[in-house]
């Protein structure tokens, strides 16, 4: 009775529901906490305990990368099947003795002058070049970097006013504008403004028409409050997205080292139309996007 009960008030304890998250579903320590309300620390502490060894990655079996480098695929189209950078792959490809060279086989992709054509004398976007020489988006990025063709930002250069701390603070703090009418007043996304509120070291406050405690998004302190559900339903839309942005279709994998941040989920309908936050976490409401587009598809909302 009561380690039936221990394992339902500390179900971190349980080595059932450890090992099924952990090895099964393949959560990380971080989330198995977050979900089950304790720290990563105690995770491990369990997960030691109960003796249970970390699952291989998929780019770590040997099997299956014979099998995916057989098809001809590069070392980036493999790393997007997988979930890991072009150069995690590299690297094991490697420690298993396989070819690691680039594939000699002509295809439209590896030209230069090609390449040059479509997205640089006819802006086509790297989607488009994909399209239009039949591979994958992530092939020709890896093709414009060997050839070292500059590849064109997704976000325009930020605003000045944003890049001047004293005037952010100016109008943020003393003005008292939020994130969303800078936003607009500047031309920019609100999470731009966000970023460097951050980078300056500007203590952000809740957001909305109204402020303090009569704000439903205010949960004490300054961080803006998403609802008691907001945590697990991120989470479960991340993993409906396969933890790929929905629009240029960045791994989380690949976006933390492009930009040392996870991926984010974007509310379709804002946040602040509803009157409870819990209402606007409805998956059907929420996408998983990565930091340029999130930026792009908030300043074309506001411009639409």
């Amino acid at each position: 009775m009561g380690d039936r009960y221990e394992a339902k008030s500390k179900p971190w304890r349980d080595e059932g529901t450890i090992r099924e998250l952990y090895v099964e579903r393949g959560r990380t320590l971080e989330e198995i906490g977050e979900e089950l309300g304790c720290t990563s620390q105690t995770v491990r502490k369990w997960v030691d305990k109960h003796d249970i060894q970390q699952p291989v990655p998929p780019w770590q079996d040997e099997t299956t990368l014979r099998e995916l480098r057989s098809d001809g695929l590069s070392h980036a189209e493999i790393g997007h099947q997988l979930g890991c950078s072009s150069k995690t792959i590299g690297n094991w490809l490697d420690a298993f003795g396989m070819d690691t060279s680039r594939q000699t086989t002509d295809q439209p992709w590896h030209s230069d002058s090609r390449l040059r054509e479509l997205y640089i004398e006819k802006e086509l976007t790297i989607q488009e070049t994909a399209t239009e020489l039949g591979c994958h988006w992530l092939t020709v990025r890896d093709w414009l970097d060997r050839h070292c063709i500059e590849t064109r930002s997704r976000n325009p250069e930020p605003p000045e006013e944003l890049l001047d701390a004293t005037t952010l603070r100016r109008l943020y703090r003393a003005e008292g504008l939020s994130t969303y009418e800078i936003a607009n007043q500047l031309g920019c996304a609100a999470s731009t403004v966000h970023d460097y509120l951050r980078t300056h070291g500007i203590e952000t406050r809740s957001v909305g028409s109204q402020t303090g405690e009569l704000h439903h998004r205010w949960n004490g302190g300054f961080e803006p409050y998403y609802g008691k559900n907001w945590h697990e339903v991120r989470r479960r839309v991340l993993d409906r997205d396969n933890r790929t942005c929905q629009c240029c279709g960045v791994s989380e994998v690949d976006h933390q080292e492009q930009h040392g941040m996870q991926l984010d989920v974007h509310h379709r309908k804002p946040i602040r139309t509803f009157d409870e936050p819990e209402a606007a976490n409805d998956p059907d409401n929420l996408v998983t996007l990565c930091r340029q587009c999130h930026n792009r598809v908030e300043t074309e909302e506001k411009t639409a």
